[in-house]
């Protein structure tokens, strides 16, 4: 193709674009979204500490000229929320629109460069009402771009929490699983481990120090564990931060001194293999809870009132998969997720993703918690798939 005709392509390209990411913040506007623009640039760190592996590990990270870490922003939910916290704070309802960076690997056909339109809901008291309204709105978003083939992927993190809070672990166990349930791998591993009862077989000096720091909480072990390490010159290994190498030894003291019943840890595994449509999913969960006579009741009603409510909001529940084990890549999610899927486009099947993330905002230094929800649309992949689905 000669460059002239490639480039109005692109120029093609670039207005199709423009004019869906207009069309999209234009809907969230007409719902009584008010838009708003975050600086591109953002303090690393909100961002390494709040975000998933996933994203921390394709972050544009870099120095400033007075030493400051800085990064461009991989998503729009935090530097939204940090605008919203400078404004006052608050009920509010907010919808921003524009690039975003993650970095791809060499010869990744994905872009470093995308665009994002999402709606932030804060401060909300209804929160079934709110999730419904966000989620009704990322579909209203796709069904106005023309798209009519997709699927929805959900679970509900609260759920999970829930169940945990009401199991016999032992002292730690429940904000560990709770803290890394977004962290698949390892929480298999955690859960494992937890089942088995098992610490490992340690030296006696290592397990005389596991003995040591059982007794303490988690932030005064890590602290303890810190300092032995760094007065000792150890460094770590295994790409592990003295941050990981702390927690791995706090959980080995946790399992060291208590015994975990095997009928808790099963009833976990059971919980995280329920898949299916909500409805049937739900019933799952109920029945898994009554069997083992813990109450969980009241969670599941707020599920089920929020599958009522969004129906409702226009919501077709008959394109809806949940699985228990659902929880997205991102750290700060606390409750319901969602994501529109295209599994046509392959890895770029998800062009809409979203949930509730009541911690964020305290994390970001509210003075108080705020009930929160949100979600974001790809533009380029909704662009993509309404495209596809066209024969174009």
């Amino acid at each position: 193709m000669s460059p002239e005709p490639m480039a109005a392509l692109d120029g093609e390209r670039l207005r199709a674009r423009e004019a869906l990411g207009a069309s999209v913040r234009g809907g969230f506007e007409k719902a009584g979204y008010a838009p708003v623009s975050a600086p591109a640039l953002q303090p690393a760190d909100i961002f390494l500490d709040m975000s998933g592996e996933d994203i921390r590990r394709r972050m544009y990270v870099f120095a400033d000229p007075a030493g400051d870490e800085l990064c461009l922003r991989p998503e729009l939910t935090i530097p939204v929320c940090r605008l919203y916290l400078e404004s006052g704070g608050g009920a509010q309802k907010l919808c921003s629109l524009g690039p975003v960076y993650r970095y791809q690997s060499r010869g990744s056909t994905k872009l470093r460069e995308y665009t994002q339109a999402g709606v932030e809901c804060l401060g909300a008291s209804d929160a079934e009402a709110a999730d419904a309204e966000v989620i009704s709105l990322a579909a209203s978003a796709l069904a106005d771009a023309g798209l009519k083939s997709y699927g929805i992927e959900m679970g509900d993190l609260a759920l999970f929490d829930a169940l945990v809070d009401a199991l016999d672990l032992p002292p730690g166990w429940r904000s560990r699983l709770k803290r890394h349930f977004w962290r698949p791998d390892y929480f298999r591993e955690l859960l494992d481990r937890l089942a088995a009862g098992d610490a490992g077989e340690e030296s006696g000096d290592r397990q005389a120090f596991i003995s040591a720091i059982s007794g303490l909480d988690d932030a005064q072990a890590k602290d303890v564990i810190e300092d032995v390490l760094k007065l000792a010159g150890i460094a770590p290994v295994g790409g592990r931060s003295i941050e990981e190498v702390a927690e791995r030894l706090i959980e080995q003291a946790e399992l060291a001194s208590s015994s975990v019943p095997k009928a808790a840890a099963k009833l976990i595994s059971d919980f995280l293999a329920v898949s299916g449509t909500p409805r049937e999913g739900i019933d799952r969960i109920r029945a898994l809870a009554e069997g083992a006579g813990v109450s969980i009741e009241a969670v599941i009603a707020r599920f089920e009132r929020r599958l009522e409510l969004s129906a409702k909001a226009g919501v077709d529940l008959s394109r809806a998969h949940f699985a228990t084990g659902f929880g997205r890549n991102m750290a700060y999610y606390t409750g319901f997720v969602f994501e529109f899927r295209v599994p046509d486009l392959g890895a770029d099947a998800m062009i809409c993703g979203g949930g509730r993330y009541d911690g964020l905002l305290s994390a970001l230094g509210a003075s108080n918690s705020i009930p929160a929800v949100g979600c974001a649309v790809g533009i380029e992949r909704l662009l993509a798939a309404v495209s596809k689905e066209k024969g174009q």
